[in-house]
């Protein structure tokens, strides 16, 4: 049976709950979402064995779900359908999975709430120990995080945990704490629950009056309570604290007015026929306190239902009020089998308060026996005082230690936390260290590609104006070949031409006269024409000398680079140029570049072929002009190489005029370069 229950008859608190739904049969559950397992686990209208059938799979649904702030409340949703079915140790599985995923999620709400849930477990088991540590945590992190109504239901359930071990002083100042929370957030169920602790504490420490007047404080706050659900209950059970507390002042005919008032609610037998048990067995016992020897059937209808409900308090209170009313009777052998069966309730379930009072009657029912009854009831008197004694030091010791936890905690929360903000100081400066490291890298790479651009560009510069420097020299030896040519176009038309002109004249006049005195004139004009022919033969021999001036200056240049390395290699070098090719089209950056690309070429075969033949040709292709330069050296791989600075230079100058260059080379072949540039 739900042990707060108990203590609820036993110290005049209740808080419960009904509910009216309408059955529906599990056969017709359409909807499997989990709202709808929460809701049909909720309906009294279902069995039990069905409720726990919808509990338990909604808890299979929610551990396949992320550990999200809605996953979590579905938790606590479960543990309280659990909690309401009196599955206690399902209830604390879920209830330390609920703290495990808060603790993940470093969710500062859920985690005071699973500790006080955990808490909620071990109080209904009666380990008061383990009840009050888990609220003591809970009641630290609520503090923590100013939540002022949890605050103050934590710190009245440890005042209820106080009140059970009778310390009466402890829970009266902490249930004055929790009052006051109540009142700051004019919390009204709080407070009444408050007033009535306090009510039934000092009933503990025999303040009648005092108690008196909390528990009417406590019916004042049900003014405010009508609303609720369950008003009808706890009016009923406000009676009923009243009329025990005015039964310990002998004001018995105050008592039965108040248990009567209380009976006047309708239908209190079926709404809760605990509490109606209870008002009728103390209206019972107070009529007959006033000399009522007929309320037997009072008694006895109390107990069956007790019996029925298996409520152990009450059912120990009931037989010792039989066993008084018995004894009054002179009915010793009643009042002994309801004493002796009450005070073995009582030691079963540690009821030391009523078990002192079965010792109390025992001695006055068994008066044979009553000294020996009387020392089990000091020795019990001593022993419960000793044990009030150390449970005050026991929870003062179970407040320190929480508090010394939760000190540790945050000392290793705070050194880690300083261990974490200097891991990423560490991060960050290394992160700053490594973005300048790269950016010193970048720059470095910039600045030296900078460079790289700037030289290509300089030495670009530098082959054009090699180049226009060589065609201005061309141009220039072009000019002076014109030059000569005028000039001994001149020549020939004003000295050849004038005396062949007058020796042909000369020598015209044999056609008229060929006397011996006229020819014997010719004859010197005769020499003179061998005079004419050696001058027009020195002409010939200036004009031999430039049999190519016709030539384009570009394929001159490069005739003249071959020629060149004749002089400084054994090799046989060998250039064939097609004369389809008409240099004058190609762009003189193209000229440039491909003249650098001979010279690379030439210089490396010198350098590293050990060549014995070199040739090149230049042929027309189309719009194209293909340039070969082959050589019969040691070749090298073409893979390892390509990466030289050489061949790509030559691949960039080629790629530069929109042209192709292929390489052709294995060890101990020799090697070709094919190149195509546009005509």
């Amino acid at each position: 049976m739900n042990r707060k229950i108990y203590f609820l008859f036993v110290f005049f608190l209740f808080l419960a709950s009904c509910s009216d739904e309408k059955k529906e049969k599990l056969d017709d559950l359409s909807a499997r979402n989990l709202d709808t397992l929460l809701s049909k686990a909720r309906n009294e209208a279902y069995s039990k064995k069905e409720r726990l059938d919808y509990t338990d799979k909604a808890f299979e649904m929610v551990s396949k779900t992320k550990n999200d702030s809605l996953n979590r409340r579905n938790h606590f949703k479960i543990a309280n359908r659990y909690f309401e079915l009196y599955e206690l140790d399902k209830y604390l599985n879920v209830s330390r999975k609920s703290y495990s995923l808060a603790l993940q999620s470093n969710d500062t709400l859920s985690i005071p709430k699973a500790l006080y849930y955990i808490g909620d477990f071990y109080f209904e088991k009666a380990n008061n120990d383990s009840a009050y540590y888990y609220y003591s945590k809970a009641e630290k992190l609520y503090r923590k995080l100013n939540d002022k109504e949890n605050l103050a239901k934590t710190i009245l359930y440890k005042a209820y945990i106080m009140l059970t071990e009778r310390n009466y002083i402890g829970s009266e100042i902490a249930t004055i704490r929790a009052l006051g929370l109540a009142k700051e957030i004019d919390a009204k169920m709080l407070s009444y629950e408050c007033n009535v602790n306090l009510g039934s504490s000092l009933l503990g420490m025999d303040d009648f009056n005092k108690s008196l007047e909390y528990h009417q404080k406590a019916f004042s706050e049900l003014e405010n309570l009508k609303k609720e659900p369950q008003y009808e209950i706890l009016k009923a059970q406000t009676f009923n604290n009243i009329g025990v507390v005015y039964q310990h002042l002998k004001q018995y005919g105050k008592a039965v007015e108040t248990y009567q008032n209380a009976l006047q609610i309708n239908d209190l037998d079926k709404i809760h026929p605990a509490i109606f048990a209870a008002i009728i067995d103390n209206l019972a016992y107070s009529k007959f306190k006033m000399g009522n020897n007929t309320v037997s059937p009072m008694f006895k209808k109390s107990l069956r239902i007790r019996d029925s409900l298996q409520i152990l308090p009450g059912i120990v209170i009931n037989k010792i009020h039989l066993a008084e009313y018995y004894l009054a009777q002179k009915d010793t052998t009643k009042a002994l089998e309801f004493i002796n069966d009450a005070k073995a309730k009582a030691s079963e379930t540690k009821n030391y308060r009523d078990e002192l009072a079965s010792l109390e009657l025992l001695a006055k029912i068994d008066p044979k026996k009553a000294a020996v009854h009387n020392r089990n009831y000091i020795k019990l008197s001593d022993s419960l005082q000793n044990m009030e004694r150390a449970t005050r030091n026991k929870f003062a010791r179970i407040e320190f230690e929480t508090d010394e936890i939760l000190t540790q905690k945050n000392n290793i929360e705070a050194e880690k936390n300083k261990i974490s903000s200097q891991r990423w100081l560490i991060l960050g400066l290394s992160s700053v260290l490594l973005l300048i490291i790269v950016l010193l890298y970048i720059t470095k790479v910039q600045h030296a590609r900078n460079k790289e651009l700037q030289f290509e560009k300089d030495q670009q510069e530098a082959n054009e104006q090699i180049y226009q420097l060589m065609l201005e020299q061309q141009n220039k030896i072009e000019e002076g070949r014109q030059n000569e040519k005028k000039r001994i176009a001149q020549e020939l038309h004003d000295g050849v031409m004038s005396k062949l002109t007058s020796t042909r004249l000369n020598l015209f006049i044999l056609s008229k006269r060929t006397d011996e005195e006229t020819i014997k004139k010719c004859l010197s004009h005769i020499e003179n024409i061998q005079n004419i022919e050696k001058e027009i033969r020195s002409i010939s021999h200036d004009l031999s000398k430039d049999i190519f001036s016709g030539k384009d200056s570009f394929e001159t240049i490069v005739d003249s680079l071959f020629e060149e390395q004749k002089s400084i290699s054994e090799a046989n070098y060998h250039l064939e140029t097609d004369s389809a090719i008409n240099w004058e089209e190609v762009e003189s950056t193209t000229k440039m570049h491909l003249y650098r690309i001979f010279q690379e070429s030439l210089q490396n075969i010198n350098k590293y072929a050990k060549a014995k033949n070199v040739r090149a040709t230049l042929t027309k292709l189309g719009n194209r002009i293909h340039i070969e330069i082959a050589d019969d050296g040691i070749g090298f791989d073409v893979k390892k190489t390509k990466e030289g600075i050489g061949l790509k230079n030559m691949q960039s100058r080629i790629k530069i005029v929109g042209g192709d260059i292929q390489f052709q080379s294995q060890k101990g072949e020799g090697t070709q370069i094919d190149i195509y540039i546009p005509a």
